[in-house]
């Protein structure tokens, strides 16, 4: 009797989450599967062939793919850590008993709302180098204008990333994020129970021991939540990159004018709709998944067992 009632729950529980795995399965794990298949191709508009893994063996030898991830690692790490530290600290602030926080919450989360193919014509145009918004204000305290996301140098060396166009991508992304990292993390802050809070003043501790000993310990589930999505998203990234890229004029195949911007995300649509290579921009993007998969394995074998739970 009772295992004919948990046969019958665990069929419910199947027919629950069937639409679900339906989903899933078509616009997840098939395409996927398409796509490694294609990629053992070489899969062109009018050629097609078994190549087997010559697509992979030939992306080892490739130093543009070898480039887009090197500028992708950089993105990154120059784009997730301050998402994340300014996330933190206007949800701190915004924790605080303020008049109007209701009217700051908006306003901070207001940007991610947005479509990001806006967001990016709007910033191309304050990053103009003719007309901007951002060379006016150099200009304005005595600083020679800048050509923004037309300049390949980069700012700390001549050759090296980031270049200046890059920077001027990642300051934008930050922007456009930052909103959604503060968001979290107040609701975060807002499950701290207070019993803790006062506990640990009545014992004495201040502001800055409070944050490391009670306040940072118990958001770490919504730390570890922000750095595994803000990753996997920034690895992936490509609307803003693609609009902001070419500066503001990166749209068909016209293609990055730099290369300094190009990410592996624009790699494999390069590859894939511009230069119709099917097969070979399948092999990247499959690669580029089993990056993403092993960063997250990695995040969760170093960061999971460090996250607190309260309850």
């Amino acid at each position: 009797m009772r295992a004919s009632r948990r046969r019958r729950e665990a069929l419910e529980g199947y027919l629950f989450l069937a639409p679900a795995l339906l989903i899933i399965g078509a616009f997840h794990i098939w395409p996927a599967l398409y796509a490694f298949y294609m990629s053992l191709f070489r899969w062109e508009i009018l050629q097609e062939g078994f190549l087997g893994i010559g697509n992979y063996l030939r992306l080892v030898r490739d130093a543009d793919f070898l480039r887009s991830l090197a500028i992708t690692a950089v993105y990154v790490g120059g784009t997730v850590p301050l998402e994340m530290a300014v996330g933190l600290g206007l949800a701190l602030l915004l924790h605080q008993r303020l008049r109007l926080r209701g009217l700051f919450r908006l306003v901070y989360f207001l940007p991610y709302v947005t479509s990001q193919v806006a967001v990016g014509l709007v910033w191309s145009w304050v990053f103009n180098p003719t007309y901007g918004v951002a060379n006016g204000i150099l200009e304005g305290i005595g600083i020679p204008a800048q050509r923004w996301l037309l300049e390949p140098r980069g700012i700390v060396a001549a050759g090296a990333p980031p270049s200046l166009a890059l920077a001027a991508v990642m300051l934008v992304t930050i922007w456009y994020f930052v909103g959604f990292h503060a968001v979290v993390f107040l609701s975060g802050l807002t499950a701290i129970p207070d019993e803790l809070v006062d506990a640990a003043r009545i014992d004495g501790a201040g502001g800055f021991r409070l944050f490391r000993h009670i306040t940072f310990p118990l958001i770490s589930p919504t730390t570890y939540f922000l750095l595994l999505v803000a990753t996997i998203g920034a690895m992936t990234s490509f609307n803003l990159v693609y609009v902001l890229g070419g500066g503001g004029q990166a749209f068909g195949c016209a293609g990055n004018p730099l290369g300094t911007t190009q990410v592996a995300a624009l790699y494999v649509f390069d590859r894939f709709w511009c230069q119709t290579q099917l097969g070979y921009a399948s092999a990247a993007a499959f690669v580029l998944g089993l990056v993403v998969l092993a960063i997250t394995v990695a995040n969760e074998r170093l960061f999971a067992r460090r996250v607190v739970y309260v309850g």
